[in-house]
């Protein structure tokens, strides 16, 4: 790996963690604001430019209907009909089913047993305290662009990323949740004191990455940090990585007429700048909004990188294109 981008790497993943915890609040809602619907747009053409070759049609119908009825519930919550633990629990059914559909394409070996183990993970959260998987997944997710790296590098540049994963997606996030970054740093904002655009305060926000039973807890404040950095992360990679590792014969298995170069920009750039100026309007409505998208996206990778396991590129010349 080149030095210069070591040291990139380096000092952006401190400077995030040391933001993150000074000003949890303003970290998580300023790169939710600026970078949140962006990311999701920018992902979903990456997985369909490099994954959707290798998905059978009868697959493709399978995932469509599964987040399909996800979006569903997900907008259900937005106009609050409905009770919340069954909505999630039927959430996780939802993406269990998603996770099932994935298995007969397996049939054997590493990558199947990998499908059992998060099947039987969504059946056992939605079975015994859905709203703690449901956030527990909301943290992981986080993590996802690791799993993308892993399955489009290979040789010394795998390596290389998967070496700068381990210290942004793994050291860092350890010395946040450990608290030896948040006593270096003592909190800029107060707890108690109101984030931007009227977004309340950080015990207003702990919910959306603490499960219920750390909540009032001291780990509790570190987790929120520990995630407001991992968004930051993940959001980084999305935008700034994935793009230049897309492209290639993959491209010619996309269920999507993606729009290229200037124009697909320039649609990203004007619909995260709607979505800003909703964020700074009302939050906590376009938040709501928001997390339809989210959801759409973040189910999606599951089944996606459970069958990138096991599913190699349908196009062999691809993988060395970027």
């Amino acid at each position: 790996m080149n030095v210069g981008i070591a040291f990139l790497i380096l000092g952006g993943a401190l400077g995030t963690a040391a933001l993150a915890a000074i000003a949890p609040v303003w970290t998580y809602a300023l790169s939710l604001l600026l970078f949140g619907l962006p990311h999701v747009i920018v992902e979903l053409r990456y997985v369909d430019e490099r994954f959707g070759a290798r998905l059978p049609r009868t697959m493709m119908w399978w995932l469509m209907l599964g987040l399909g009825a996800i979006v569903a519930l997900r907008l259900l919550a937005l106009c609050g009909i409905g009770d919340t633990t069954v909505r999630v629990t039927t959430e996780l059914g939802c993406g269990a089913v998603l996770v099932a559909g994935t298995i007969p394409l397996l049939l054997a070996g590493r990558s199947a047993l990998l499908a059992w183990l998060v099947l039987a993970a969504l059946v056992l959260g939605a079975c015994f305290d859905a709203v703690t998987t449901l956030v527990t997944l909301a943290v992981l997710h986080n993590l996802t662009p690791v799993g993308f790296l892993a399955e489009r590098l290979r040789g010394a540049e795998r390596r290389g990323a998967l070496l700068a994963c381990a210290f942004v997606f793994g050291a860092v996030p350890a010395l946040l949740l450990l608290g030896i970054v948040p006593d270096l740093l003592p909190p800029l904002v107060p707890a108690e004191a109101a984030g931007p655009f009227g977004t309340g305060s950080l015990a207003a926000h702990l919910p959306a990455f603490v499960p219920p039973p750390l909540l009032g807890t001291t780990f509790a404040d570190r987790l929120f940090v520990c995630a407001a950095y991992l968004q930051c992360m993940h959001y980084a990679v999305v935008l700034h990585v994935l793009p230049r590792l897309a492209g290639g014969g993959e491209t010619r298995g996309a269920t999507l007429a993606w729009p290229r170069g200037r124009t697909f920009v320039a649609a990203v750039v004007v619909l995260g700048a709607v979505f800003s100026l909703g964020f700074v309007n009302d939050f906590g409505g376009t938040r709501g909004v928001y997390s339809v998208f989210a959801a759409l996206h973040a189910w999606l990778e599951i089944p996606v990188l459970t069958l990138a396991c096991g599913l190699p590129p349908r196009f062999p010349t691809a993988a060395g294109a970027a």
